[in-house]
């Protein structure tokens, strides 16, 4: 008896081992994934960051986005084919208003680079990311 125990219990034992080394690789895979994403969207979302403030001011106001969005083809093209669904959700007509008001967190009526990058973090699109920006 004691016999078919211990094989029950070695048997358990050593799935217990592959199913903690299966959630370790799972996790190690997950913040790589997460990293990637951050560098790749951090890079998108600086880049039409710059693209939408013409005026160099480092702030946009959100005439100067929603003019942005609605025509300028640069600015719509690369949103477009970015690959971002974050940032493709300022293409959304219907909720850009929301979404503008969410990032202008001091509600100053302008959106600085800080704030720009804090939307990564917002539940309008579905991501629990922390906060982050290019310049950390």
């Amino acid at each position: 008896m004691r016999t078919g125990e211990e094989a029950i219990n070695r048997g358990l034992a050593k799935r217990l081992d592959q199913l903690a080394a299966e959630r370790a690789r799972r996790e190690k895979a997950a913040r790589a994934e997460d990293e990637n994403f951050s560098v790749e969207f951090l890079s998108a979302a600086r880049k039409v960051f710059e693209m939408i403030d013409v005026d160099e001011s480092g702030t946009l106001e959100k005439e100067e986005v929603v003019v942005a969005i609605r025509g300028n083809k640069k600015v719509i093209n690369f949103l477009v084919n970015c690959g971002n669904k974050n940032l493709q959700y300022l293409l959304v007509p219907a909720r850009l208003d929301a979404a503008l008001n969410a990032m202008d967190t001091d509600r100053d009526g302008h959106i600085d680079a800080d704030e720009w990058c804090v939307f990564r973090s917002l539940k309008l699109w579905a991501f629990d990311a922390v906060m982050a920006c290019w310049w950390l």
